[in-house]
């Protein structure tokens, strides 16, 4: 006996790639954040390190969500094709 439910249930991939894609700019924001909080600290300035690696991880963030949309893009495109 299968049970086959693929056509009920939606692709892992399809439900969580927006969740994940905003996961992962926000994650390489945090990063920047920390990162620059750190150094900070570590060299005793105010707020150099942090506004240049926030500026960083908000580039981090876009450069990942353009890959994305592209894999996505891709994706469809090659849906559209019927491959």
């Amino acid at each position: 006996m299968t049970n086959d439910r693929s056509g009920l249930v939606p692709d892992r991939k399809a439900v969580t790639g927006g969740f994940s894609a905003s996961v992962d700019f926000a994650s390489s924001v945090l990063a920047g954040l920390v990162i620059g909080l750190g150094l900070d600290w570590l060299f005793g300035t105010r707020p150099v390190f942090i506004v240049l690696f926030v500026v960083a991880g908000f580039i981090a963030g876009f450069y990942k969500l353009w890959r994305t949309s592209a894999v996505l893009e891709e994706m469809a495109e090659e849906r559209r094709r019927g491959l």
